[in-house]
């Protein structure tokens, strides 16, 4: 057996019926799903981020696009003074980053004919390529962090971060690296009738928040 082999093998094993996942990160305004890609890199997800993507809908539920988003940011003294006061965490890089993302995403929906900023956003994430996280030019935010900013705005891919390359690490005997971890999946998956995002989903929560896998319905 190979790699591919092998991973197949522990899928079906391990994901015997793999369900859409409800949580709140798919559906939430796209302000929110920037703020939660690039806060959510490294942190708890679930004690950190989530209790400042709430505070955030309460105390700013006006601020729902990219582009709104975008301005409020820039009624504040600094991308790190917004990321302070609004998110309360002090992390002037981080906000940099945001801050950078924030403007790729604005360029990414003006290049897209038609429809919402969601929609014109959907049709980005859908075209764009894991190699393209090269072109924001930001150290920390790699192909984890793009690939999950992709599938935040409906792209049927997945993200190589730590949970997901653990996985695949032992499912394979060996460690892998983000690109092979990325390409793994995607060939363990080709043809199979399952949506690869609820696929890492389901991964990620297995490993992140201990739900137990489900058997077969």
């Amino acid at each position: 057996m190979n790699d591919t082999d092998r991973l197949r093998a522990a899928l079906q094993r391990d994901f015997q019926v793999v369900l859409p996942s409800s949580d709140r990160a798919w559906s939430r305004a796209p302000a929110l799903r920037v703020i939660d890609c690039v806060l959510s890199l490294r942190r708890n997800y679930d004690r950190f981020l989530v209790p400042r993507l709430n505070r955030f809908e309460e105390q700013f539920p006006e601020t729902t696009s990219i582009t709104q988003l975008r301005t409020l940011v820039d009624t504040y003294s600094s991308p790190a003074a917004f990321v302070k006061d609004a998110l309360n965490y002090n992390d002037p890089p981080r906000a940099q980053t945001l801050n950078a993302v924030i403007d790729y995403l604005l360029t990414a929906a003006v290049s897209r004919d038609g429809g919402s900023e969601l929609d014109r956003l959907r049709s980005w994430a859908d075209d764009a390529k894991p190699g393209d996280y090269k072109a924001l030019g930001i150290r920390v935010f790699a192909l984890a962090g793009f690939q999950y900013l992709r599938m935040l705005f409906g792209a049927n891919t997945t993200k190589p971060d730590v949970h997901i390359c653990r996985y695949i690490t032992k499912a394979v005997g060996h460690r892998v690296s983000d690109i092979e971890a990325l390409s793994l999946l995607e060939d363990a998956t080709r043809g199979e009738s399952l949506s690869l995002r609820d696929l890492d989903t389901a991964i990620w929560e297995r490993s992140a928040r201990e739900i137990p896998k489900r058997g077969p319905v």
